[in-house]
């Protein structure tokens, strides 16, 4: 007994789910070159080094964004088949789709815009969703890993460093150099131990 409905499984559905596919990573590899380019160009007019999220994370972005016209004519297109009659999108999935598309923008605007900024003589912390902070390197009073991240602190305000950061390394050693060993040992330590963890 088959208990597998396969009468959707035609060519012209392989060939709509095909041509969709294509569209939606089409589509996500544009976006990533023109932010790579972008980068390259900020990153080329001045000396600053800069710390952000990994490009999975926007890709991810550009990924859900690019399934919504997917699920919509998907929809659209299985619908004419089933019933002959050109019909608009179920709204639920409609509902889905914007949701989809405004969490790929809110991710993508994260990603895009939250940095850490190392500077000579400072560290800024910028990002859309969160106040911009700089502190000046000789003004830190205390550096902490805790959650997962690390936190300086110069008394007034405080900056939150996460390791997954593209070139989470450089942030370290500009640590090394720039604040007094006193100061980063003991979150030092602590990253050590939270890297040993399973």
């Amino acid at each position: 007994m088959n208990f597998i409905n396969t009468e959707w499984f035609t060519r012209e559905t392989i060939l709509v789910l095909v041509l969709g596919s294509v569209f939606a990573f089409s589509l996500t590899y544009t976006f990533e070159y023109l932010i790579k380019q972008t980068d390259k160009l900020q990153f080329q007019k001045n000396t600053k080094r800069y710390l952000r999220l990994p490009i999975l994370y926007r890709l991810a972005g550009f990924f859900l964004i690019s399934l919504v016209p997917v699920i919509l004519l998907g929809d659209t297109y299985f619908a004419f088949y089933k019933n002959g009659v050109f019909s608009l999108p179920d709204p639920i999935l409609c509902l889905v789709s914007f949701l989809l598309f405004l969490a790929g923008i809110l991710l993508i605007l994260y990603c895009k815009n939250y940095r850490i900024v190392l500077e000579k003589d400072g560290i800024v912390s910028e990002g859309v969703f969160r106040k911009h902070k700089r502190l000046l390197w000789k003004d830190i009073q205390s550096v902490r890993f805790e959650r997962s991240a690390f936190f300086l602190n110069d008394g007034k305000n405080q900056i939150e460093v996460v390791p997954l950061l593209s070139g989470f390394e450089i942030f370290l050693s500009a640590l090394e150099e720039s604040v007094t060993s006193d100061l980063y040992e003991g979150a030092f330590q602590k990253y050590k131990q939270f890297l040993k963890k399973p």
